[in-house]
C-alpha cells in the first residue's frame, strides 16, 4: 500500500510539473512573422531566390523562433537558402541567429539585451537569399512555407514578385544554360569569402591549358555538349595537375562549353568588400570583381509602453460646472423673491413688546412660492410675530373666560338632551300599555 501511494504520488508530481512547463511555454510570447514577397530571377537552376517578410513580438523572449521552408518535389528541395546570417536589431544589437539548413531557415531569439528588456510591441523585417535547384526541375512553381504552414506560392521567373512568370518562361524549371562563353566569375559565400569560376568556349579535340593567377586549380572540369548543364549531356574531365595554379586537358568530341571551379576561397581582406581574380585560358586574359554580398539580414526595433498611474485611494471631488446654480435646502426652502417686491408699509405706531416665553419656539418656514404675494397692510396696532405663537398675558385671561362659559354650555345641552330621552322614555311606555289594554 505504501509503496502504491509512493508511486501515484511520484506520478502526480511528475504530471504536475509537466504542467507547469506547458503553462510557462504558453505564457512565452511567439513571434509572429509574415512573408510579404517573394522573387525568383530565372527557371534555370543556381538562379537567385528573394524571400523576405515581416516579424512581430509583444516582448523579447530567449527561445523565440520563427522558420520559413519549401515544400519538395519528389523528396528534391526546389530552392535551398544561400546562407545563415545574424538575427540582429536597427541598431546592430544582435539577438540570436538565422541558421540556413539546406531548403529549412530558422531564426531564433538566443539573448534579449538590457535595453530591449523592457521594451515591448518589437517588430522588424527579414529577408534572405537562395539558389534555384534541381528539385523545381519540371515545375513552374513552388510553396513557401511559415512555421510547417504553407503561406505562399513562387512563381519561378518572376522577377517582380507579383505571381506571374517574367524571365525565361518558355518551359518549366530547368537546368542551368550552358552558355558559350569566355568568362571570369565570382560570388560571395556565406562566410565572407568570394568562389571563382571559369568558363569558355569549347571544341571537341582541343587541348586546353587553364591557369588561375590568384587562386588554387582543382582537376575537375565539366565540358557541356547541349544548351544547359543537362547530367544526360555534360561530361566530366579529370585533367592533369601542371602545378597549383595550372591544369591541362583535352576536350571531348561534342564539346561546346567547359567550366572548372578552383576549390580555393578567396578571403576578402578587412575594410574591403571585393576582390579580383585574373585567368588564362590557352593564353586569352580573363577578369573578373566579385562583391561581398549578404545573403540575409533581419532588423526591428521596439517601444517603450509607459506605466500607468495607480488608481487614487480617495475619490476625487467632481468639478464643478462654470456657472454653478445653488439648489434650495429641503429643509429650510427659502422663497423666491419676485422681481419686483412691493415693501411692507411701516406701521405709525410701534408694536408692543411681547412678553418673553419660558421656552422660545422657532418660526415656522413659510413655504416657497413662485411669487410671493405682498402682505396685507396692517392695522393700526400689528400684533408681533411672536404674539402668533404666544399669548400674551391678557390673552390668557381672556382664553379662561372662554374656557369657562364653554363648560357651562356644554352642562346645559347635557340636560336637554337627558330630558327628552326621558319623555321618549315615557311615551313608549305609555303606548305599551295602551296596546294592552285594547288587546284585553
Amino acid at each position: 500500500m505504501k509503496r502504491f501511494l509512493a508511486t501515484t504520488g511520484v506520478a502526480l508530481l511528475m504530471i504536475t510539473a509537466a504542467a507547469a512547463t506547458a503553462n510557462a511555454a504558453d505564457n512565452t510570447p511567439e513571434i509572429k512573422a509574415e512573408v510579404t514577397k517573394a522573387t525568383s530571377s530565372s527557371r534555370q537552376t543556381s538562379s537567385e531566390v528573394n524571400v523576405g517578410g515581416t516579424w512581430a513580438v509583444e516582448k523579447l523572449a530567449v527561445g523565440q523562433q520563427f522558420t520559413v521552408s519549401t515544400v519538395p518535389n519528389e523528396g528534391k528541395a526546389p530552392f535551398t537558402w544561400a546562407a545563415s546570417f545574424p538575427f540582429t536589431l536597427d541598431d546592430g544589437t544582435r539577438i540570436g541567429e538565422c541558421i540556413a539548413n539546406e531548403a529549412t531557415l530558422t531564426c531564433t531569439v538566443k539573448e534579449v539585451p538590457d535595453a530591449y528588456k523592457d521594451k515591448t510591441d518589437v517588430t522588424g523585417t527579414w529577408w534572405a537569399k537562395a539558389r534555384l535547384q534541381g528539385g523545381a526541375i519540371g515545375t513552374t512553381e513552388g510553396t513557401i512555407t511559415l512555421n510547417g504552414k504553407a503561406v505562399k506560392t513562387l512563381v519561378w521567373g518572376d522577377k517582380e514578385g507579383t505571381g506571374t512568370c517574367t524571365n525565361d518562361c518558355s518551359s518549366p524549371a530547368h537546368y542551368e544554360y550552358a552558355n558559350p562563353e569566355n568568362v571570369k566569375f565570382g560570388w560571395s559565400n556565406a562566410d565572407g569569402t568570394i568562389s571563382w569560376g571559369i568558363k569558355w568556349i569549347a571544341n571537341g579535340g582541343v587541348e586546353y591549358t587553364v591557369k588561375d593567377f590568384d587562386a588554387k586549380l582543382g582537376t575537375t572540369v565539366k565540358c557541356a555538349k547541349s544548351d544547359t548543364w543537362t547530367p544526360d549531356t555534360t561530361e566530366v574531365i579529370t585533367a592533369t595537375q601542371v602545378d597549383t595554379n595550372t591544369i591541362k586537358f583535352t576536350a571531348p568530341e561534342g564539346s561546346k562549353t567547359c567550366v572548372t571551379y578552383p576549390p580555393e576561397h578567396t578571403i576578402v581582406p578587412e575594410g574591403q568588400t571585393s576582390a579580383t581574380n585574373h585567368a588564362e585560358v590557352n593564353g586569352m586574359k580573363l577578369e573578373a570583381t566579385a562583391t561581398v554580398k549578404s545573403n540575409g539580414g533581419t532588423d526591428g526595433d521596439g517601444s517603450v509602453k509607459p506605466t500607468p498611474a495607480p488608481a487614487p485611494s480617495v475619490t476625487p471631488e467632481p468639478t464643478p460646472s462654470e456657472d454653478p446654480k445653488p439648489e434650495p435646502s429641503p429643509s429650510t426652502p427659502a422663497p423666491a423673491p419676485s422681481t419686483e417686491p412691493t415693501p411692507a408699509p411701516v406701521p405709525s405706531t410701534p408694536a408692543p413688546k411681547p412678553s418673553p416665553s419660558d421656552e422660545p419656539q422657532s418660526v415656522p418656514s413659510p413655504k416657497p412660492s413662485e411669487t410671493v404675494k405682498p402682505s396685507p397692510a396692517p392695522s393700526a396696532t400689528p400684533m408681533a410675530v411672536e404674539s402668533m405663537n404666544k399669548p400674551t398675558v391678557q390673552n390668557q385671561k381672556k382664553d379662561k373666560l372662554a374656557k369657562t362659559g364653554a363648560d357651562f354650555q356644554t352642562f346645559v345641552v347635557i340636560g336637554i338632551v337627558g330630558g327628552l330621552a326621558g319623555a321618549a322614555a315615557l311615551t313608549v311606555s305609555w303606548c305599551a300599555g295602551r296596546r294592552g289594554r285594547d288587546h284585553i
